[in-house]
């Protein structure tokens, strides 16, 4: 594309060789305008958008599974761009360490897409490129970087929104417990019918793959061993013992750490040893319903709640715990107290028959 938007008498030469007879009446620019009028809205020109904005794999197992991701021209209107939009080039970069590129769709000179078709001249043609901006021709495009493609129009002025290109991605690694790149535009062109450069804006897009890991803590309380696990697709780091505060009349709570992206944990607490009533707290602050929510079976309480991006202290309370001196421990003592007292009977037994 540079070789067509830098050398503008070179475009000028293209384009005098086609009557320009191709202008959209006012009509046909007024539905086209239209077509995404709300992000227009947000920019004073045109601008190229990578859509949707965020992507996100996993948690569950997605090595292997697909998505895809489309580039798209807005804005180009009759008043942004009076001499129509006559060339466009565009550098769509990701980490092929994470994904990589399966198939792409071009819709340059298409009825949606970018451009005034049939004349639609390469200057980069469209395609997967490696680091090195070599041409990957077919699959497997495991060591492809980036997607590249310049082209031109001598068909006349386009104006509108319009697709450039859609990309399919397979997933290749799950690392954990979280993964996020871009898929950005490094470079971008455009231009318009008589060759001069058009300003323009980007909206970039970001890839997040997931993955739930668990984490076994021990909670010990009175020489008895609790075991306590989280499953999160953030980082949790705990303090010894989780924090473990028994309240006595009040129930007890357990604190832990979380960070990374928007998130979720899964807390399973055994119920011997905290019950009943449960309350998250986030940085001190409550979680509400449907942010976090509790179920149960025979021997196990399960709170699972999820919390925005960044490091966060958890703290996950119940209204019932095990009690200062459990059951089974008074039992032990109510038995240590029996024998005491039966010895010191048998003892005064025997005195008494000496005597």
């Amino acid at each position: 594309m540079r070789q067509y938007i830098a050398n503008g008498e070179k475009m000028k030469r293209i384009y005098n060789i086609v009557l320009l007879t191709s202008i959209l009446t006012l009509a046909v620019f007024a539905s086209a305008s239209t077509v995404k009028m709300a992000s227009a809205l947000g920019h004073p020109g045109p601008y190229y958008s990578v859509e949707p904005s965020e992507t996100i794999m996993g948690p569950s197992p997605a090595v292997g599974q697909t998505f895809t991701v489309t580039v798209k021209l807005y804005n180009a209107t009759t008043a942004k761009v009076p001499a129509g939009v006559g060339g466009i080039e565009i550098h769509l970069t990701w980490n092929n360490t994470l994904i990589e590129p399966v198939s792409f769709v071009n819709k340059i000179g298409l009825t949606d897409g970018v451009l005034t078709g049939p004349g639609i001249l390469y200057g980069l043609s469209p395609g997967f490129y490696d680091s090195a901006d070599h041409a990957i021709n077919a699959p497997p495009y495991t060591n492809a970087t980036h997607y590249r493609v310049a082209a031109a129009s001598t068909s006349g002025p386009w104006w509108g929104n319009g697709t450039v290109v859609g990309i399919t991605f397979k997933v290749d690694l799950q690392p954990q417990p979280f993964a996020t790149c871009p898929l950005a535009l490094d470079f971008t062109d455009l231009a318009d019918a008589n060759a001069n450069v058009v300003p323009h804006e980007l909206e970039n897009a970001t890839y997040k793959i997931l993955t739930t890991t668990t984490t076994s803590e021990t909670v010990t309380f009175q020489g008895v061993n609790y075991s306590v696990s989280i499953a999160s697709d953030s980082i949790i780091t705990a303090p010894p013992n989780l924090g473990f505060q028994n309240y006595t009349n009040d129930g007890a709570s357990i604190t832990f750490n979380a960070t990374g992206l928007d998130g979720f944990c899964n807390v399973t607490i055994p119920k011997n040893l905290m019950w009943d009533i449960w309350t998250v707290t986030i940085d001190g602050s409550n979680l509400a319903s449907p942010n976090v929510m509790t179920t149960s079976d025979t021997t196990k309480t399960y709170v699972w709640f999820n919390f925005t991006s960044g490091p966060h202290v958890v703290t996950v309370s119940s209204t019932e715990a095990i009690p200062e001196f459990a059951a089974t421990s008074l039992i032990l003592f109510l038995m240590a107290t029996t024998l005491i007292v039966t010895g010191v009977a048998k003892s005064l037994r025997r005195r008494k028959f000496r005597r």
